[in-house]
């Protein structure tokens, strides 16, 4: 009969053997998680050798440090419950190489039932694996409601050039002949947002051409090794999509790397439009979103900032002109006698009134100043770093050309509009309510004074 010592080395050995034979990578580590058995699989497919292995900590099999650490709380734990368990990570080969595989892993306990180690059998996944893995990682950051739009852009980004193995990751916009960069993962730091080029001089010239998903594995021995961008910076391998965004072309998402790769199947191309999409959609919600924002700000009738965006201009005015002490004037308007103006040719009429005034308005002011309707009739200009001289100034320009102008009040039909307008300077210390009451005064007084006419604020109270 055999001692327990012998049954031991018995089993040892033909544990030893087996895994041996095994094509999944075998590693057992002890309670540190220092390296003490690996089998010849694990050799092929880290390509460290054995000696290079033994007496390592694990982490050097992972290509997230924080992968290490996060699978030491969860499993490689003398605290540990459940057994083996099975999970994708990503690891990290001795040239680099990334890959993602299936991990079956756990804590290894003696004959007394005490944590003696670990250990973990790994095994390359198979192309449908990671894209699933990359499909739930894509799900993740396109239904994250924490990250913004160019958070997710640049997750997105991280993705598919980890999926694809290649480092640079650029998302442009393309106007005409340009290509500017609006995000991108560049390992050397030497691309950054807001970086153009001539759009002939970059591969996406052809992918913009084919309006499709195209790639080049090796450029050295494709038909476009001649093409600029080779030429230029060696890059060797490349995968890229048009972005399409309410139907129209709006940029590329490419993945590109100095180094040739394997070369790129149908799945690939698939895969790479999805991504394309994914961002195409980002944009697209993005420019929604950014509509909308404009469309609440904006007077619908006329086309000028609304009550609430003119408020808000004129607050931030106000606290700029404190902070770098130049002045700023306020003009309210208001147009003479609309009242009769709509009951002679009814609201159409009164509107197509409002309209023309408006463009009126943003003809007689500077790019600098800002127009917005209160409501009704009544209207008011914020002129940044102008004081009364020049407030007067913009007054008598508007109503000089309210007086030359004949306005629409139907298909036929155009009549002359007068106008009333206050105008007041901004006072030391003075706050936004003392202002626009000052400058309501002040248009009070010009309709009470016979309309048609331009009055000014009194100084404002210290």
């Amino acid at each position: 009969m055999s001692s327990p010592a012998e049954l031991n080395s018995v089993s040892a050995a033909l544990l030893a053997d087996i895994f041996n034979q095994l094509p999944e990578a075998v590693v057992v580590a002890d309670q540190a998680r220092r390296v003490v058995y690996v089998n010849p699989a694990t050799e092929r497919l880290f390509g460290y050798s054995q000696a290079d292995m033994l007496g390592q900590e694990t982490a050097i099999f992972y290509a997230d440090r924080s992968d290490f650490d996060d699978q030491g709380q969860r499993r490689y734990n003398p605290d540990a419950h459940g057994g083996m368990a099975n999970y994708r990570m990503t690891y990290r080969c001795a040239d680099g190489t990334v890959f993602l595989a299936h991990t079956c892993g756990g804590v290894m306990h003696d004959s007394h039932g005490e944590v003696s180690g670990y250990i973990a059998l790994v095994r390359p996944s198979a192309p449908v694996e990671k894209s699933i893995d990359t499909l739930q990682r894509l799900h993740a950051i396109s239904a994250n409601p924490s990250m913004s739009r160019d958070e997710r852009i640049d997750a997105i980004l991280e993705l598919g050039a980890r999926h694809f193995g290649l480092p640079v990751a650029i998302q442009s916009r393309i106007v005409r002949e340009d290509y500017l960069v609006e995000h991108c993962v560049s390992p050397d730091g030497g691309l950054v947002p807001g970086t153009g080029f001539e759009l002939p001089g970059t591969y996406c010239v052809h992918t913009l051409k084919a309006d499709r998903p195209i790639g080049f594995h090796h450029t050295a021995h494709s038909e476009i090794r001649h093409h600029p961008c080779y030429l230029n910076f060696g890059l060797e391998s490349y995968i890229g999509s048009p972005i399409q965004v309410a139907g129209k072309v709006y940029g590329t998402l490419n993945f590109s790397s100095p180094e040739p790769c394997r070369p790129f199947t149908q799945d690939d191309l698939i895969f790479m439009q999805l991504l394309a999409d994914t961002v195409g959609h980002e944009i697209h919600e993005s420019m929604m979103r950014d509509q909308l924002s404009a469309l609440a700000r904006t007077d619908e009738l006329t086309g000028i900032a609304n009550r609430r965006a003119i408020m808000e201009t004129l607050d931030w005015q106000v606290a700029h002109s404190r902070r770098s002490g130049l002045p700023l004037c306020v003009l309210s308007l208001d147009l003479d006698y609309f009242k009769r103006i709509n009951d002679t040719w009814g609201h159409a009429g009164g509107d197509s009134v409002l309209s023309a005034f408006a463009d009126i308005l943003l003809r007689s002011c500077r790019e600098v100043d800002h127009c917005g309707r209160l409501g009704g009739e009544e209207f008011i200009v914020v002129l940044p770093d102008t004081d009364l001289q020049g407030g007067r100034a913009v007054a008598s320009r508007l109503r000089n050309t309210m007086a030359t102008s004949q306005l629409p009040v139907s298909d036929r039909e155009k009549i002359t509009v007068t106008l009333s307008a206050g105008l007041a300077a901004l006072g030391p210390e003075e706050t936004v309510p003392s202002l626009l009451r000052r400058v309501d005064d002040a248009l009070y007084e010009a309709k009470n004074g016979g309309r048609d006419r331009l009055c000014e604020a009194g100084d404002a109270r210290q």
